[in-house]
């Protein structure tokens, strides 16, 4: 008797994916200032809008609702439960959001809900990155160290930017099996920018990789107040 082949499936995930552009302008700054009064004005009743899991703290989770500014304005990305979760905010209807001194009605201008399939692919895509915060200070010591030598400074963040699609990875539930691939083709400007109290470095650079990212997703430090914001590069 012939026993069959196995046939292994290599299951890639599809997420849910929602982008939310309101129809108010924002600067980059006031983020943190949005996503603090979103989160007051959901009552804290699910951790994906802050990343604290109650008492216990700071959640280092990949966050699964993010802070952007989308077309200058301000916008929401919503992954898997966090697109579930995002109605606890909708269903208010009274949707005035105190951001900084200011008090506004906040109205969705534009919805995007789809599935992205997320996987490895035996080819690029070309993403923009904008202020991606890729060094503690730790990467940033080695990084200063290596003054001179792009080869090497180049090749430290090809693995932390590989890492952070790791995971972003890890974040969605995919363990990846395939070697991911990563080469920055570009680096636009550094500069610091303020997160957290600290003068940070963040990179803006165009990069490729063998990986289907969905647009708005961040990747690295404070993707949840709109850090190392991934876009496609058509």
């Amino acid at each position: 008797m012939k026993v069959p082949a196995q046939i292994f499936i290599v299951l890639m995930p599809k997420i849910r994916y929602l982008k939310l552009r309101f129809d108010r302008p924002i600067f980059p700054y006031d983020i943190p200032r949005f996503r603090a009064a979103v989160i007051e004005k959901t009552n804290r009743e699910s951790g994906l809008f802050h990343n604290h899991d109650g008492d216990e703290g700071f959640s280092y989770r990949y966050p699964l609702i993010q802070y952007k500014v989308t077309q200058r304005k301000a916008g929401i990305i919503c992954l898997n439960e966090g697109a579930d979760d995002i109605h606890l905010l909708l269903q208010n209807r009274d949707m005035s959001l105190r951001v900084g001194q200011s008090v506004n009605d906040y109205h969705i201008e534009d919805i995007d809900l789809h599935y992205h399939n997320v996987q490895v692919w035996d080819h690029d895509f070309e993403y923009s990155l904008l202020h991606w915060m890729a060094l503690n200070q730790e990467h940033y010591r080695r990084y200063r160290s290596l003054d001179g030598d792009e080869t090497a400074q180049l090749d430290l963040l090809h693995g932390i930017l590989r890492g952070n699609i790791l995971s972003f990875a890890k974040g969605i539930n995919w363990f990846v099996e395939e070697r991911i691939s990563v080469h920055i083709t570009s680096i636009k400007e550094m500069k610091l920018l303020p997160f957290k109290g600290k003068d940070m470095p963040a990179f803006t650079l165009h990069f490729k990789t063998n990986v289907s990212l969905p647009d708005y997703i961040g990747l690295g430090k404070g993707v949840s107040v709109g850090f190392g914001v991934v876009r496609n590069v058509q």
